[in-house]
């Protein structure tokens, strides 16, 4: 199995990240008509947040972004390409986050994701996240900062 290394997005990844979120959204554009933009801002997003890449064979697989909205650190994006998912990508991303939200003493992850994204959702219930809100089509999902052992 090919190593999988987490390291800081930078504006040279803006082309491999779109490919990255193109593909992994894949279906769920085919499917959903009303799935809003997932691959614009992406130089943005990077730009004003950072963000953590995944790579595999000098390949981004997997992307995060994200930032504080009120009292919580909100997950702007999420996606791990459709051959590098059931690796723990998604789980490794979102450590990240977690991690950044310790150390700046936020208490709680928030995300938005589309109600009809039933793996999404599940996958983020099975790593913990409770449905906070559903409005319309959108869910809000939140889930706690575990605390430092």
């Amino acid at each position: 199995m090919s190593e999988i290394t987490l390291r800081k997005a930078t504006l040279a990844d803006v082309g491999k990240v779109t490919n990255c979120l193109v593909a992994a959204y894949a279906p769920a554009l085919r499917d959903i008509p009303d799935l809003p933009d997932v691959t614009g801002g992406v130089a943005d997003d990077i730009r004003s947040h950072g963000g953590v890449v995944a790579e595999m064979n000098a390949e981004i697989v997997g992307y995060i972004v994200f930032g504080q909205v009120d009292d919580a650190l909100m997950i702007f994006n999420l996606a791990v390409a459709p051959d590098a998912q059931g690796r723990g990508i998604a789980g490794r991303l979102l450590d990240q986050a977690e991690s950044v939200a310790r150390d700046r003493k936020i208490s709680r992850l928030r995300l938005r994701t589309h109600r009809l994204m039933h793996l999404t959702v599940s996958m983020y219930q099975h790593l913990g996240w409770d449905v906070e809100k559903q409005s319309e089509n959108r869910l809000l999902l939140g889930k706690p900062i575990s605390k430092l052992p």
